[in-house]
């Protein structure tokens, strides 16, 4: 099992200390605001990497590991955070092999961020 793989399966969904931060800073409305356009821009973000993927391109596909990764790294996304930016840097490497290892890893972590956050929502 490759390092990244190990890694990614022990971090947790969610970095529930940095929510319950955010939500005493912004207040519970507009941090849920924040989350349902957080789950709204990641659905279509996603969309637009899994295209980029099948078309094979990789400028692309880092692009929107790059957005991803700052979106997910402040909501508290961690494991979809980390596989962004270990999935951009094998896109901008051109590393065949491990973007599409990681874009299997990648996609099951956003869906399950996502999903988290809108069952959070109570949409889920």
């Amino acid at each position: 099992m490759t390092d990244w793989l190990t890694l990614q399966a022990r971090l947790p969904l969610l970095d529930l200390h940095q929510l319950r931060r955010l939500e005493q800073d912004l207040g519970a409305e507009v941090l849920a605001r924040l989350l349902a356009l957080f789950v709204e821009d990641g659905r279509q973000q996603g969309g637009i990497l899994c295209q980029a993927f099948a078309e094979r391109d990789y400028g692309q596909m880092a692009d929107c590991c790059h957005s991803l990764k700052s979106a997910c790294g402040s909501y508290g996304a961690l494991r979809c955070h980390y596989l962004s930016e270990k999935l951009e840097q094998s896109c901008r490497e051109r590393d065949t092999d491990k973007v599409a290892e990681q874009m299997v890893a990648w996609q099951q972590s956003l869906d399950a961020t996502l999903n988290e956050f809108e069952a959070r929502l109570g949409r889920g």
